[in-house]
């Protein structure tokens, strides 16, 4: 919840159609985000977040893609939904609240391979938009390298050093 209040105070993302928040253990590669917006073709102005995965409740936190619109009423409005008890972390009590709050989703599970999901292989597919989770910075470089030239070493020109 505490980067949320930071985003809403600073304000940036109002210029922006869409926000996303990427865990930073997590391998992401915008271009390809780009890529899965165009082909959702999202209404402008529509309240929308994204399921990201085809694993038990569809959203997990390490890729948060949100519209501006949603976000903003979000921001406004997240406050109002209770905690409770709940089985899942933060992403289960996000999702959650924009539901109960009226913003719509679209699905993608395509976006987000996580390891919590059980989807442990290599970062190799090239339609994905960001590998979870990468602890240490040589499997985090690793998994880039895979993502980014198809191999983890040696690297292409656009890798990383591991």
């Amino acid at each position: 919840q505490q980067i949320w209040k930071i985003v809403h105070a600073k304000g940036a993302y109002k210029n922006f159609d869409w926000t996303v928040k990427v865990d930073a253990d997590a391998v992401f590669i915008p271009s390809r985000l780009k890529m899965h917006l165009d082909k959702l073709r999202t209404p402008r102005g529509a309240r929308v977040y994204l399921e990201n995965t085809n694993f038990q409740f569809k959203f997990m936190g390490a890729l948060e893609v949100l519209t501006r619109e949603a976000l903003e009423l979000f921001l406004e409005n997240g406050h109002t939904c209770i905690r409770g008890e709940h089985s899942g972390g933060e992403d289960f009590f996000m999702k959650g609240c924009m539901d109960a709050i009226g913003v719509d989703h679209q699905s993608d599970s395509d976006l987000l391979r996580d390891k919590y999901a059980a989807q442990d292989g290599p970062c190799t597919d090239g339609w994905a938009v960001a590998f979870h989770f990468h602890k240490k910075i040589s499997s985090w470089n690793w998994c880039y390298n895979e993502a980014v030239c198809g191999v983890g070493y040696p690297p292409c020109p656009e890798g990383l050093q591991t």
